[in-house]
């Protein structure tokens, strides 16, 4: 009784939206994302009937109560043997719609929800078979039973073309199999003449190449023998050589038969077919890369910042409002919870400070890109200058690469996210807001995510059930399920990488346990999937092969250009350094340096620098020639004496260093400014040579090395005078005091004489 009720106010709810614009166009309980074909009363005929594969074709009403129960089944079935396409697919007709009644009484159909099987190469005044294994009550194994059985119904002339035989094979033909087939891999399946599960792995490998799967059934004594079989069911691959292997899985079952088959070496799913004419598989345009599917890399992490920020952030000339709330919120995600390496770490933290003080003034992307490639030149803080997909690499440059990437990352952010709160509640009372992680998520997918097509259908799933999310644990498997959803629905198309097909994640090698399987039909078990989730995507599951180190990367950089209005921003004193790295390129024609020289220099002379309130100290000359004043400032000489000998030994010391991940560590040992044997006279001499001053000029420098060695050599020629003058002054005052107490003496003496007569 209860549930008569539940069925009648599901259908009095659909009939409530029959006058919408949904119910009337006929968009009903299914899309195309649902693996099924929505056929209406203009293509049903040029669809269903003479063609080369079945048809099972569900017709419903989307206000029918069993019809709404019935649809999750239906979209399972169609995910379930999503393989089976090229011998058997599954349509659906919405009867409630006015533009399908006709096609509904062409059909018979009397009540809801009617299926009916098609043969391939059936002719339009065929009504088709009546499916009788249907309704609410039906599961996924026992509609896929029917459809094995629909399938073999087939005469043997008007047998789809690419449905493998079902039929079992005998010991005469397993021995001749390779003189007719030319494949590297023969599979028996093993089992008892009622079982379905040949036929269903028969089914699952209609795709795949260079492979091909038959069942052999127990009473079949001679091949039994010569396979040694022990248990029922079991799989067996039979190789050209007569000679044979057992195949071991957990469970004897057709997810873990079909998984293990699919991944055999030369084995490749077809659906490269689908490439335009003449295509044939090429490799990447770098050199493949040997990887362990068991971890992953640091190289795919940094390649989707590098693609996320240089590729699909700069498609928006300009940032504001909800874009510029994503990318701030992106940022500062991936600044608390990314775990790389300390240079991108240092880059992401400047980069979040920056888009904080922003806050919600809008920015053009140039300016984002300004401090993303730290045009600021902040010691050791960059990002990789290119995408290096390593365990993300496809078959061909077009495929995988950036989406594989972005996923990792984001199932990385959300088991970070989880391991951070669990840290911080040990010492505090704060809790992380479950859904920080998945709600940053879709606004990025939201907004810069550049397929847009896919961006709608991760927004239709976020607006479905993130909301329902109300733990960290929660956002990871919500994450993890929605992955999977997504690749059942990419599975075949032509975005598919065919050595790299899209499958239920983890697979049965990756994690055993978290695969299970009841009654036919496969069951994840949730808390060994959350346990190896955290696993997998944890810091100490991160390889770091095939990265460029720090070193490798700044020499990569571009020279930074100073500009005046740079001068201004980076203030008083690196506006000074700005000025004299630009007068000194004026005055001797030098090239500009490079930010890394830039970097060690400043990492070299630091502490020797000249402060911006100290004035420098020049050697003025005449000169005889040009009658003008020709001036040689000694301070920028020194300095770049210094620079160059810092960089120097810092080219020396890195030569020694050790190598720690990649990154150089440096350690530099300065000399003091007071030496004075690191003035080059002969340098010296030659570009006052290039301004035209003799060889005389150089005496008074050479002359007055020591004074200036006494004085230093940041004294100008006004504190030397002051120095004179403040003598001077000081030698009167002395004077003046000892004139003023002799004659203060003289005059006491000659009072006593004049008393004393």
């Amino acid at each position: 009784m209860a549930q008569r009720w539940h069925v009648l106010l599901l259908s009095l709810a659909a009939i409530s939206l029959w006058g919408t614009p949904g119910g009337v166009s006929g968009s009903g309980l299914y899309s195309p994302n649902d693996q099924v074909t929505i056929v209406n009363g203009g293509n049903f005929d040029r669809i269903i009937f003479n063609s080369s594969n079945a048809w099972l074709v569900e017709f419903y009403a989307a206000w029918c109560g069993y019809c709404i129960d019935f649809a999750p089944t239906w979209k399972a079935l169609a995910y379930n043997i999503k393989e089976w396409k090229p011998a058997v697919s599954l349509a659906v007709v919405n009867c409630a719609n006015p533009k399908n009644s006709n096609i509904c009484r062409r059909f018979s159909v009397l009540k809801y929800p009617t299926m009916k099987f098609f043969k391939a190469f059936s002719k339009p005044t065929f009504k088709g078979k009546h499916f009788e294994n249907h309704g609410a009550a039906s599961n996924v194994s026992s509609l896929r039973h029917s459809i094995i059985d629909s399938l073999e119904e087939h005469d043997e002339n008007m047998w789809p073309p690419a449905c493998p035989p079902l039929e079992p094979i005998s010991m005469a033909e397993v021995q001749n199999f390779y003189a007719g087939n030319n494949v590297q891999y023969l599979a028996l399946i093993v089992e008892q003449e009622n079982s379905y599960l040949g036929r269903e792995v028969i089914l699952d490998m209609l795709q795949y190449e260079n492979i091909s799967v038959r069942r052999v059934l127990n009473n079949e004594e001679n091949l039994m023998m010569t396979l040694g079989v022990r248990e029922i069911p079991s799989c067996y691959l039979y190789f050209a050589d007569n000679t044979h292997r057992k195949i071991t899985v957990k469970m004897p079952t057709r997810t873990f038969y079909t998984y293990y088959l699919q991944r055999l070496p030369g084995v490749t799913r077809g659906a490269y077919k689908l490439s335009p004419a003449g295509a044939t598989l090429m490799p990447t345009e770098q050199p493949w890369r040997d990887f362990n599917s068991a971890r992953i890399y640091m190289a795919d992490l940094e390649s989707a910042l590098y693609y996320s920020f240089n590729v699909e952030v700069a498609t928006h000339q300009e940032l504001s409002g909800e874009s510029l709330t994503a990318l701030r919120r992106f940022i500062r995600v991936l600044t608390k919870y990314f775990p790389g390496r300390p240079f991108v770490m240092k880059l992401l933290q400047i980069t979040n400070s920056w888009l904080a003080k922003v806050g919600t003034t809008p920015i053009s992307y140039a300016d984002f890109a300004n401090v993303l490639h730290n045009k600021n030149g902040s010691t050791e803080a960059l990002f990789p200058n290119k995408a290096n997909w390593v365990g993300c690499q496809g078959s061909r440059p077009q495929f995988r690469g950036y989406p594989c990437s972005i996923w990792t990352l984001f199932h990385l952010l959300t088991v970070q996210a989880a391991k951070y709160n669990q840290s911080m509640a040990q010492r505090t009372e704060i809790q992380t807001e479950p859904r920080e992680v998945l709600n940053t998520l879709r606004q990025y997918v939201k907004y810069f995510f550049g397929c847009r097509e896919c961006a709608t259908h991760f927004e239709a799933m976020a607006a479905e059930s993130m909301d329902q999310v109300s733990s960290l644990n929660e956002a990871i498997m919500w994450l993890w399920s929605r992955h999977n959803r997504v690749n059942n629905r990419l599975a075949g198309a032509q975005s598919e990488d065919p050595r790299f097909p899209k499958i239920q994640w983890p697979p049965p090698d990756l994690c055993v346990e978290c695969h299970n399987e009841v009654e036919g039909a496969h069951l994840w078990v949730k808390d060994e999937v959350l346990k190896f989730l955290k696993v997998h995507y944890s810091p100490q599951n991160i390889d770091y092969s095939y990265l460029e180190g720090l070193q490798e990367l700044l020499k990569k950089q571009k020279p930074k250009k100073i500009t005046q209005q740079e001068q201004q921003k980076d203030g008083p004193e690196e506006g000074e350094r700005g000025i004299e790295e630009a007068e000194r390129q004026r005055k001797y024609g030098q090239a500009p340096v490079t930010i890394e020289e830039q970097r060690d220099t400043s990492v070299a002379i630091k502490g020797i620098r000249r402060d911006a309130s100290q004035r420098r100290t020049f050697i003025k000359r005449r000169h005889v020639s040009k009658g003008e004043e020709d001036i040689v400032d000694l301070d920028l000489f020194v300095s770049e004496q210094y620079r160059r000998q810092a960089l120097k030994e810092n080219a020396e010391i890195r030569r020694g260093s050790l190598v720690n991940d990649g990154v150089y560590r440096l350690q530099m040992h300065l000399q003091s400014i007071d030496d004075s044997e690191s003035l080059d006279y002969a340098v010296l001499q030659s570009r006052l040579q290039k301004q035209g001053i003799g060889n005389g000029h150089l005496v008074a420098i050479a002359e007055g090395k020591n004074w200036l060695h006494l004085l230093g050599v940041n004294l100008s020629r006004t504190d030397i005078s002051l120095c004179i003058l403040l003598y001077f002054l000081s030698t009167l005052c002395l004077l003046s005091m000892y004139l003023y107490f002799k004659s203060r003496f003289h005059w006491r003496k000659w009072k006593i004489r004049f008393a004393s007569a």
